[in-house]
């Protein structure tokens, strides 16, 4: 099953028709040709970047090392797997609203899944709020503090 991340245009409702949906999951076309696959997605200053690397590795390698290819083994599935986070977070600079992350096994019934339960929440209210930070938690030597995330950072090192 993938995560898919819904995304409304700036200024559309929740129950936008054109939403558009990002799956976060392992990208083969993204793993087999970074740099193309990140142009293509108009990551314009990544897609420059991998190619670049990718350049200067063969430049530095010119015979097989096994070197080499684990550098360019990390670097594709670096873009593999986190390419479509950047197209999420490019489209959310640009002012697109992350509504909802369903969990499907493909993409119509994410949709679907969407569609559902944007139909049930419509009736109830026609604004959405974003989700608040958990509150603040308490620490037996420096009162409240903020604990967002797996770790607690306290300002200890």
């Amino acid at each position: 099953m993938a995560s898919y991340l819904v995304l409304t245009s700036p200024g559309a409702p929740r129950t936008d028709v054109d939403a558009r949906f990002i799956a976060d999951k392992f990208s083969w076309i993204a793993f087999i040709f970074p740099a193309i696959w990140l142009l293509f997605q108009r990551q314009w200053v990544a897609g420059i970047a991998v190619a670049i690397l990718q350049g200067l590795v063969a430049f530095a390698t010119p015979e097989p090392s096994l070197a080499g290819f684990l550098i360019e083994l990390a670097l594709r599935l670096l873009v593999a797997l986190e390419g479509p986070a950047f197209i999420a977070r490019r489209l959310e600079a640009a002012g697109w609203t992350l509504q909802s992350v369903i969990t499907a096994d493909d993409l119509p019934t994410a949709e679907m899944i969407y569609d559902h339960t944007t139909a049930e929440t419509a009736d109830a209210a026609d604004t959405w709020q974003p989700p608040v930070l958990p509150a603040a938690t308490t620490v037996a030597t420096g009162g409240n503090r903020a604990a967002v995330g797996l770790f607690e950072n306290y300002g200890e090192r």
